[in-house]
């Protein structure tokens, strides 16, 4: 990390948060992995031996999780527009992201007979960490998914036929200052699911 302590000083200066000097320093840390493991030069011999250690800075000031309870849920969801409130369902009941949700495709489904119920494949470049993503549906979830089939063509979630690119929306900001929950963000969705 030495050699980028300065890079780190230039960016606490300009007044960056340390989870966002964190991020860079897990990016850095990724191409130096794969240097070292991967990433192969033309006589099949690694770029880097070993990639060296990268510690995180401690980040006193990162917001902790704030999983829903049952009742917060329930004030939470019926202060939501319908749309919002089947996705903020849907969440809670498979763990997925705001983005995989939003973008969730009806061609991604697959039917599993044998269980009565299906699953969905989300591809790669939807999921935080680049590999595809398995969401097996629940009762709850497969309710959800059943009362959206039909409405749309391709997506599963929509406003007004058109697909949505967050759930954070005014809505969604409105819905939870009127139920006392101004902190709760959509990611809270996916921690309540944990």
């Amino acid at each position: 990390i030495g050699v980028l302590q300065p890079w780190i000083e230039y960016r606490r200066k300009e007044g960056v948060a340390v989870g966002t000097i964190n991020h860079g320093l897990k990016v850095v840390r990724r191409i130096l992995n794969l240097a070292s493991s991967e990433w192969m030069d033309e006589y099949g011999m690694t770029w880097l031996q070993a990639a060296p250690k990268i510690k995180l800075l401690p980040d006193t000031h990162k917001r902790q999780p704030y999983p829903l309870s049952w009742d917060e849920q329930t004030a939470l969801f019926k202060a939501l527009p319908a749309h919002l409130a089947q996705m903020a369902l849907f969440a809670v009941n498979t763990g997925c992201r705001d983005s995989e949700i939003c973008g969730l495709r009806w061609d991604w489904e697959m039917p599993i007979p044998q269980l009565d119920t299906s699953v969905f494949l989300v591809p790669g470049y939807l999921v935080k960490n680049g590999d595809e993503r398995l969401v097996v549906l629940n009762r709850i979830a497969q309710s959800v998914v059943e009362a959206q089939r039909g409405k749309h063509p391709t997506h599963v979630f929509h406003y007004h036929g058109k697909p949505l690119n967050h759930m954070l929306t005014s809505a969604w900001k409105r819905a939870r200052l009127r139920v006392g929950l101004p902190q709760v963000r959509v990611h809270d969705l996916k921690h309540t699911f944990g």
